[in-house]
């Protein structure tokens, strides 16, 4: 008989992952701050949507959070009507969020008062990755939690790799972050110095798509950097500096040197001070444009 299952946070992947376990014949509950979105997933998927975090901690065995912060995070488990006021003992908790190996640790000290296990589990792929449970997921924890949630994992992704202990998983998403803010970069300047000198900007990603720079973040990113606001945001700005601000300070902590990251953080930081906040991380590109053209004019 399969474990009830909980899924927390229902964003753009949080949907869709949640999707999956259902479709996977899990029996899930699933929760949101907007309730009216979790009832509604429910009602499509066959799920049961929860009044609180707390009514669904009571009815699960091994649950899920996927939210945009630590502090989403933080008041899932111990706000009023939260998951602390009704985890059962041995309930495995698993973190999917991007929030860093402090907070992980953090909650993990709060968790083990209550005989409840930890891992972190984030993941690294594209809303169509996780529409297709192909996603990788890293995780840190210990080996036999990790067996009681690997039946559930496979069921989101194609690729789940153990990385070590609690806190591995989230200093594994912040190093593929590091590199996703490095190629965005990379991008945006590339596209748009072939732009300032005249070449188009469907003919220089038509190119930059055909060379030896043609990774898989920069087909799956092609429409957000040619059709801009056209198409959804995939990872805002705004999202993209609090992750930034996770990756320097884990950097801090460890010892690691940050060079690029430091100047990624900066050109973000100039372009939400222009008002991108809410755009995708393609409108780097839109920043640089406007930086050309001021050049050009003086």
């Amino acid at each position: 008989m399969k474990p009830t299952v909980g899924f927390l946070g229902l964003g753009t992947m949080g949907s869709l992952m949640a999707a999956n376990l259902a479709r996977a014949g899990f029996p899930l509950w699933i929760y949101n701050r907007t309730w009216s979105k979790a009832d509604q997933l429910a009602s499509q998927i066959g799920a049961r949507a929860a009044a609180s975090p707390s009514e669904l901690a009571r009815n699960v065995e091994v649950l899920f959070t996927m939210v945009s912060d630590a502090q989403a995070l933080h008041d899932l488990y111990f706000e009023l009507h939260g998951l602390a006021e009704s985890l059962q003992q041995a309930t495995v908790c698993v973190e999917m969020s991007t929030v860093g190996p402090s907070a992980v640790m953090e909650l993990d000290g709060k968790l083990r008062m209550r005989g409840c296990r930890l891992l972190d589990a984030p993941v690294s792929g594209s809303v169509a990755l996780a529409r297709d449970a192909a996603l990788t997921i890293m995780v840190g924890g210990n080996a036999e939690d990790l067996a009681r949630a690997r039946p559930m994992l496979d069921a989101m992704s194609t690729s789940v790799i153990h990385v070590g202990p609690l806190g591995s998983g989230a200093v594994m998403k912040l190093s593929i972050n590091t590199i996703i803010f490095g190629l965005n970069q990379a991008l945006a300047e590339g596209l748009v110095l072939a732009e300032c000198a005249g070449i188009s900007r469907s003919l220089a990603y038509q190119v930059i798509e055909s060379s030896a720079v043609a990774a898989p973040f920069v087909h799956y990113r092609r429409d957000a950097f040619l059709q801009e606001r056209d198409v959804p945001v995939g990872f805002s700005l705004h999202l993209a500096e609090k992750d930034l601000q996770i990756i320097e300070k884990a950097g801090r902590q460890s010892g690691a040197f940050l060079p690029q990251t430091v100047l990624n953080h900066q050109i973000i930081s100039e372009a939400i001070a222009e008002g991108h906040d809410a755009e995708d991380v393609s409108a780097i590109a839109s920043h640089l444009r406007k930086v050309c053209l001021q050049k050009k004019s003086q």
